[in-house]
């Protein structure tokens, strides 16, 4: 029982913030069996709150959203003033094949990287987990 609470209390929390409610399923199930924490948000608004509230350990974003999207979002994340996230790393999740001037302006809003949302399973994960121990490298 005590190592079950022990490793509650260290997994990894991941904010998944997709207006497509079939991808955050899909993505939130695979971390999920991954052992990690997810939590949900349906719009660029709502991922920047919870972002702010729960300071999770990654921020996977889609790009194309209604209203704020994803540049926007993470734009504000990085940059809102007194933002307790602001250190958070931020991947796009996205269908998109980003170009080399995309990559540069996701570097420019604080975007760490990104993963198309058609790669594996295990490539998904893999990624993930490489972009979690880049960020822990960067704050040791």
């Amino acid at each position: 029982m005590e190592e079950a609470l022990k490793q509650e209390s260290t997994a990894r929390h991941i904010l998944i913030v997709d207006d497509d409610p079939t991808s955050r399923r899909l993505f939130g199930s695979l971390l999920g069996s991954a052992g990690y924490e997810v939590i949900y948000a349906g719009n660029g608004d709502l991922g920047r709150e919870m972002a702010r509230r729960f300071h999770p350990d990654l921020v996977l974003l889609d790009i194309n959203m209604p209203g704020s999207d994803g540049i926007k979002t993470a734009d504000l994340i990085r940059n809102e003033p007194g933002s307790p996230a602001a250190d958070v790393p931020i991947a796009f999740l996205t269908n998109a094949d980003l170009s080399l001037e995309a990559q540069t302006w996701m570097k420019e809003v604080g975007v760490t990287e990104y993963i198309q949302k058609g790669v594996s399973n295990e490539e998904f994960i893999e990624r993930v987990k490489k972009i979690l121990e880049n960020a822990k490298k960067k704050s040791a």
